[in-house]
């Protein structure tokens, strides 16, 4: 008898979508941010203060996304998420000041990114993969570098033809008529709602093999919220997670002004950053892949080292920098960098499994979104303090460092209690 198609890869094909939106979204601030400056004439770290607030909206929401998954599921959660973010991105185009951009980009547009980013989708992939759990999130993190590469530079096409306005208003619509549909018609929280099984295995599975690298495909533990708040990993994921997002998205939100900083135009500087998506496309799934086969705290280390070096050549970046440079930063930083979704979202799926676990990621989230906020700020700050890029970046590299430490940490104790319980 032919087996039936696996419900599960459309789940995964739908959670590709959703990234390709949100990563565009969240990456296109960095053209809008040089747009609202130059009408508005505020400070780097005044504009910054933008994402800073949408962040920090996004991380204190975590846990009620969380709690929001487990109780309501994605069919109900997710498509909300894109309503809020639709009607906040078109709201933000009526904006007149900072605060109005606070309450629309900041407050309304970060609760849609909350119910449709991190939390639910990989909480969501747990339950729909358990064997291949990094390589399918690996998968679907592919559609944020889609998301970097096609909407980054078209979002700076836009601003220029008709002005960031009505950008606003064109990204918004997208999200309105197409993620909201979308998501209500199709999404699924477990494979059973199908009557079918995770991995699309045809009979449950008893077993919870260790592999030879030491995470365990599932932990087979009903975690509650306040036994992983008691827990190692879960404060190591907490200080990796703010290490993280402090690095990310002090880049993600300065990367095109720092290009336009050393001298080229705008348009290019997008497109470079795009380029940077365009990598992210295959190395996720290659981060992926090679975590579930060598290890997570084996192949994040590798993929700190490349991010790392990626780093070290924006910083030699100085005004006029040759091309060869440029294409170095953007391969390394592209490759490496990628491996920071599958691996986290892997192993708190590993570690923190049970019914509980969209909560659980939920409060592992805040740290996440700390840390943005902190990195779109700091960026923006020690740029007026410094007249360069070159501090901020330092400290990527330092944040770096410490994400995949923690990442060592988790995998070691995970190897421990498995020995232990086994």
């Amino acid at each position: 008898m032919r087996p039936k198609f696996f419900y599960g890869y459309v789940i995964i094909a739908l959670c590709f979508i959703n990234m390709v939106v949100m990563r565009g979204v969240n990456g296109a601030f960095g053209v809008y941010y040089l747009a609202l400056l130059e009408d508005f004439a505020w400070s780097r770290s005044d504009g910054a203060s933008i994402a800073s607030i949408n962040f920090l909206v996004y991380a204190f929401a975590s846990p009620l996304v969380g709690l929001a998954f487990d109780r309501l599921g994605p069919r109900l959660l997710m498509p909300l998420g894109a309503l809020l973010v639709g009607g906040g991105l078109v709201l933000s185009s009526f904006a007149g000041s900072l605060v109005g951009l606070y309450f629309s980009y900041g407050i309304i547009t970060a609760l849609g990114q909350g119910a449709l980013g991190f939390v639910g989708h990989n909480a969501l992939i747990s339950f729909w993969f358990v064997r291949r759990r990094a390589t399918a999130i690996g998968f679907a993190s592919m559609g944020q570098g889609l998301g970097a590469l096609v909407m980054v530079p078209l979002t700076q096409i836009l601003i220029s033809q008709v002005g960031w306005r009505w950008t606003f208003v064109v990204t918004g619509s997208l999200l309105l008529f197409v993620l909201v549909p979308a998501n209500a018609l199709l999404q699924r929280r477990t494979p059973q709602e199908v009557g079918q099984f995770p991995d699309g295995d045809t009979g449950p599975s008893n077993q919870n093999p260790v592999p030879r690298h030491g995470h365990k495909g599932n932990s087979g533990r009903d975690w509650s919220l306040a036994e992983a708040a008691r827990s190692y990993p879960f404060w190591a994921v907490t200080v990796g997670h703010l290490a993280l997002g402090t690095a990310l998205f002090m880049i993600n939100t300065h990367a095109i002004a720092h290009f336009v900083a050393v001298g080229y135009d705008k348009l290019a500087a997008s497109f470079y950053f795009g380029f940077i998506g365009f990598i992210r496309i295959g190395a996720t799934i290659l981060w992926g892949s090679v975590s579930d086969r060598l290890g997570r705290s084996k192949a994040y280390g590798v993929a700190v080292l490349v991010t790392a070096l990626g780093v070290a050549c924006m910083i030699a970046m100085t005004f006029n920098a040759p091309l060869w440079l440029v294409y170095l930063t953007i391969v390394l930083y592209g490759v490496g960098h990628s491996a920071g979704n599958p691996t986290y979202g892997a192993v708190i799926g590993d570690i923190f499994s049970g019914r509980k676990i969209g909560l659980i990621f939920g409060y592992l989230e805040i740290s996440f979104g700390l840390g943005s906020a902190l990195g779109a700020w700091l960026g923006g700050y020690l740029f007026d303090l410094t007249g360069s890029y070159a501090s901020p970046l330092a400290v990527c590299l330092i944040c770096y460092v410490i994400s995949g430490l923690a990442i060592h940490a988790c995998a070691r104790w995970h190897e421990r209690e498995t020995t232990r319980a086994s």
